[in-house]
């Protein structure tokens, strides 16, 4: 690409900022190398999935200040973006350790076209005639360039999962084998427009109970349809406008909106949801915003005609943040969600520019906002801090009273690559307060779900969470993880006529106006869960991953309920 205007008067402007500060040459020359090789990176704005080892990588460069500006809270990048990190990497990779060495080696192989407009490292089926699966490069089935006018890359993509369940407790095991097939289609038009399909078939054999552990499957509509059936499908599409400072995007893929790995607010495991967005980039500011479509509770309404009619219930969830990059080591952000059901689009909310809680309230205050506050440094070398403050809502007035409308979550974690010049190991700890009522509603239909389901990773109001975890590289293709999780959660106790007595600690049941005005934190029958799990991650070949995770699940529940399980699971993926 031939380098923008824009790029020749931001070099120019850093000059001068130089001169006056008499900073060395030096440095002025690697900030002029930065945004050189920014300036050619090839535009493909497809995106890049929040699964992708690259943002662990990623995490690690951003913790040792080998990249800057990279905004972790939200997933996922365009690959013009991770491009662009790549590229300001290569700029430190003296510094690296060996793996992380191969690593950035790797990820160039990757995203080759992204970073330097060539395929030379890549093979695909129909073209070249030199295609081999267990290759350690790039592979396609099919790829098609015309300089200056479009891209296209086609993929099939594979995947078998096993998973046993080991009931410790009431001596019995239970097993899922599952196949998976699809394809995925992505390319970009004229450097500024994208596009991305993707579509998968499944086949379920074995025990359907087990094979819910796979979250993503809880939801599955056609696996759910019937108690026999066996087949599941997923699919997932998107366009995008780029022009730099300003994108937009509609579509549907998985998001990740929060830090950390109990900390997510909208979680990739969460049911996917179609939506609009938009990005915008300028200076040491950003905004973000998605307005989506999601659903309701389901529900059947039986019909002799018919046989019967499913009823989903209109629901729509509104975001966006404010970032700002207040230093070289901190940024700040600020945002609201809004959640609003059983009526259609509501424009106050589809404006990006708008004040959701006020704008709930000239709305007659009919639906559920959320206020927060997220903050992330890396002052010190190989330590990154981060934490968010969300209010789902609050009486300052109140405060420290146990009054059940002061609901918020505090979230404080860190990623550590401390000892990075002796031993390839990362480690994270995060801790998570949810207070009571959190993400509830006193409307049913306005709280944070999705089909019924959290929206987020770890979102049981009046619960606490604990979650530490190891990752040894022991080469540039194989990592191990060892993790431990400590929750507590306050559940609303269950009395002998079937009555609920309500301490917040139900996401499907917001405060009654027969229910105690007065909650303290963990009222309530107290649960507690520990899991301890590790997991191999190995790609012998370039696009085919092998993934073995073992789970220690052991919970005391409501009266004196135990469940002590050992969860294993083994994946096989390809991407062809």
């Amino acid at each position: 690409m031939v380098m923008g205007k824009k790029w020749i008067i931001r070099i120019i402007q850093k000059q001068v900022y130089f001169k006056r500060m008499g900073t060395s040459k030096v440095v002025m020359k690697k900030y002029l190398i930065v945004l050189l090789f920014s300036s050619v990176l090839f535009a493909q704005t497809e995106y890049v999935p929040v699964n992708n080892n690259v943002y662990s990588f990623l995490e690690r460069m951003d913790a040792l200040g080998f990249i800057s500006g990279y905004n972790s809270f939200e997933l996922p990048k365009t690959r013009h973006e991770v491009a662009s990190f790549i590229k300001e990497v290569d700029i430190h990779k003296a510094k690296l350790d060996a793996v992380d060495h191969s690593i950035l080696e790797d990820l160039k192989t990757e995203f080759e076209y992204d970073l330097y407009g060539t395929l030379n490292n890549s093979m695909s089926l129909f073209g070249k005639g030199d295609y081999n699966p267990f290759s350690q490069k790039e592979k396609y089935i099919y790829t098609q360039r015309d300089s200056g006018l479009g891209t296209l890359f086609i993929n099939l993509t594979g995947e078998a999962d096993g998973i046993i369940k080991s009931d410790r407790i009431n001596e019995r095991t239970t097993s899922a084998k599952l196949g998976i097939i699809g394809g995925e289609i992505r390319g970009t038009v004229l450097n500024n427009f994208s596009f991305y399909i993707s579509g998968s078939n499944g086949l379920l054999l074995g025990d359907k109970e087990t094979s819910f552990l796979l979250n993503e499957l809880k939801y599955n509509y056609k696996l759910n349809e019937t108690a026999i059936s066996k087949y599941f499908d997923e699919t997932a599409g998107y366009m995008t406008a780029d022009f730099d400072l300003i994108r937009f995007k509609i579509g549907r893929d998985r998001l990740k909106i929060g830090y950390g790995y109990i900390g997510a607010l909208i979680d990739d495991n969460s049911p996917p949801f179609d939506y609009i967005g938009m990005d915008i980039n300028y200076g040491i500011l950003s905004f973000s915003y998605f307005h989506a479509k999601i659903t309701g509770y389901p529900g059947n309404q039986p019909d002799s005609v018919t046989q019967g009619v499913n009823l989903v219930g209109e629901k729509y969830i509104g975001y966006h943040r404010l970032g700002i990059n207040a230093s070289k080591y901190t940024e700040f952000g600020v945002g609201e969600f809004i959640i609003y059901a059983n009526r259609p689009l509501e424009f106050a909310y589809v404006n990006p520019f708008n004040f959701y809680k006020s704008a709930e309230h000239a709305g007659q205050d009919r639906d559920n906002s959320m206020l927060f506050f997220d903050i992330s440094n890396r002052s010190i070398c190989g330590l990154k801090l981060y934490s968010y403050l969300l209010l789902d809502d609050i009486d300052f007035g109140k405060l420290f009273t146990g009054w059940y409308g002061n609901q918020n979550i505090w979230n404080f974690g860190l990623t550590s690559s401390n000892l990075y010049k002796y031993i390839p190991l990362d480690i994270k700890a995060e801790y998570q307060r949810i207070e009571p009522y959190v993400f509830t509603h006193r409307l049913q239909y306005n709280n944070f779900t999705n089909l019924g389901y959290p929206l987020g990773a770890f979102t049981s109001p009046n619960s606490e969470l604990f979650f530490t975890e190891l990752t040894y590289r022991f080469n540039y293709r194989c990592n191990g993880s060892l993790g431990f999780i400590y929750g507590i959660h306050g559940a609303n106790p269950v009395n002998k006529d079937g009555s609920v007595i309500n301490v917040g600690g139900d996401i499907a049941l917001g405060h009654r106006s027969f229910d105690n005005n007065i909650i303290h934190f963990l009222n309530g029958d107290l649960e507690y869960q520990r899991i301890v799990s590790a997991s191999i991650n190995y790609e012998p070949y370039k696009e085919i991953n092998i993934i073995l995770k073992i789970n220690y699940l052991n919970q005391s529940l409501q009266n004196s309920v135990h469940q002590k399980e050992i969860q294993s699971f083994f994946t096989l993926e390809a991407k062809l």
